[in-house]
């Protein structure tokens, strides 16, 4: 028996939650077979009715002494939030703990990878795969937590054991409205701390001192946790970093933004009471999750995917890229519609600035005209760009560009294998499209 407040989930024996949301699916749940309706409200349903003052509550309750022995880790933050629960997981892995990863590329147990239409999901969805972790003996659960999660409770009744804001930058603001918002919002997870209450902050992130808290265990990485040295490569980075004394180790990944990352998921780890020189040991075994400054090698080139759709992002992945030897970056990049749109000129500009050459494309238009999209992006740009709106021969465009040992940086849909058009998903891999396109070029 489940317990479910979306009614196309429901199975022959669950419990069907209900509130002023979503009333009108009764019928469809007691048709598919719920046996017990568990309600906010005063109606009585044809089947059993369990009048309840909160559904969340009475969820929470139902499933926390089985969920709730399970280690929680939660990452929030504007960017970086998948690759460090990412390696958390791959971590774990490694210590041979069994572990389940919930976030943007998925819901991971075991060998099964279920895709997921928000970052966290709804609080039923989530308390059902929490549980099926329980039942299959995970040990551990890596999340990453939105800032629509929080504000809307989401993860209503969790506790995490430890917890990791990556930055805070601008992003959402189309649901939050202002910064004071997005930040209040993610702030709310400092506070939904338990155990051993480990808190990993970004002394970089220019917001990082809202996040402290006296109740938690305060770990700053670039105070408590400085790199002294890095040496970046096409293929990786080696650095020296120093707590009380100095350490090293390789990643198979590239960007300051990444050592920070990994810094957060091993501070985080090795808090925990896990083995921090085992995961030292094989750190260059890690490797990024899909999209996350994905490399292909093509001819003498190099072409990175990676998910970079905000300011920030935009910026800090290209100015990692400028760092490596090369004879010219060419970068592919868009805008979402109906999000945000006083981000598309920045986003431009910072592309110009931080390329030879930017060819504008579409990224998930959504039900707003492609033309006013690219109007707006075009307010930023400057130097040499070009505009092609079909996302497939923008990506052919930049590849038949590349002269040897130049790199094409491919950003803002990473590992989303679809196109939004008006309200209809097509299918869209930037990865399928690179290497369809080499096939043909080669």
């Amino acid at each position: 028996m489940r317990m479910h407040m979306n009614s196309k989930y429901v199975k022959k024996g669950d419990y069907f939650l209900v509130n002023s949301e979503n009333d009108e699916y009764v019928k469809d749940a007691i048709k598919k077979g719920a046996t017990k309706i568990v309600t906010e409200l005063d109606t009585i349903y044809d089947i059993e009715t369990i009048k309840v003052e909160n559904v969340k509550e009475y969820l929470y309750k139902a499933y926390f002494d089985k969920i709730g022995k399970m280690t929680f880790v939660g990452v929030t933050g504007t960017n970086g939030k998948t690759t460090t629960c990412y390696l958390m997981h791959q971590m774990a892995k490694l210590l041979k703990i069994k572990s389940a990863y919930i976030g943007t590329i998925g819901f991971y147990l075991e060998d099964d990878i279920i895709s997921l239409d928000n970052t966290t999901p709804s609080m039923d969805v989530l308390y059902n795969m929490l549980l099926d972790s329980y039942e299959k003996g995970v040990k551990i659960i890596f999340m990453e937590v939105s800032s629509h999660a929080l504000k809307q409770e989401r993860t209503y009744g969790l506790l995490f054991d430890a917890i990791g804001i990556t930055n805070v930058t601008r992003d959402h603001l189309d649901y939050h409205k202002s910064m004071k918002d997005y930040i209040d919002s993610k702030k709310k997870l400092v506070g939904m701390t338990r155990g051993k209450k480990i808190c990993v902050l970004n002394g970089n992130d220019k917001h990082y001192k809202k996040f402290l808290s006296k109740e938690n265990k305060n770990i700053i990485i670039g105070k408590k946790v400085k790199i002294k040295k890095m040496v970046m490569l096409t293929n990786g980075t080696k650095i020296i970093a120093k707590e009380k004394n100095k350490f090293s180790f390789d990643l198979d990944l590239v960007g300051l933004f990444n050592i920070y990352n990994f810094l957060m998921a091993y501070e985080i780890m090795k808090n925990l009471g896990y083995d921090g020189d085992l995961i030292l040991k094989k750190s260059n075994t890690l490797v990024e999750p899909l999209g996350r400054m994905q490399k292909i090698l093509y001819k003498k080139n190099v072409i990175f995917i990676d998910y970079a759709h905000t300011p920030d992002a935009v910026e800090n992945v290209l100015k990692t890229i400028r760092k490596i030897q090369n004879k010219g970056i060419i970068t592919i990049i868009g805008c979402g519609g109906d999000r945000d749109k006083a981000k598309r000129p920045i986003m431009a500009n910072i592309a110009c600035k931080n390329s030879d050459k930017v060819i504008f494309t579409n990224d998930n238009p959504r039900c707003e005209d492609e033309r006013k999209i690219m109007k707006d992006i075009l307010m930023g740009a400057v130097k040499s760009y070009e505009v092609i709106y079909d996302r497939f021969d923008a990506i052919k465009r930049g590849m038949e560009q590349l002269d040897d040992e130049m790199i094409l940086m491919i950003l803002g849909k990473g590992h989303e294998n679809y196109q939004i058009i008006g309200n209809v998903k097509h299918y869209f891999s930037d990865l399928e499209t690179v290497e369809c396109i080499k096939k043909d070029l080669l």
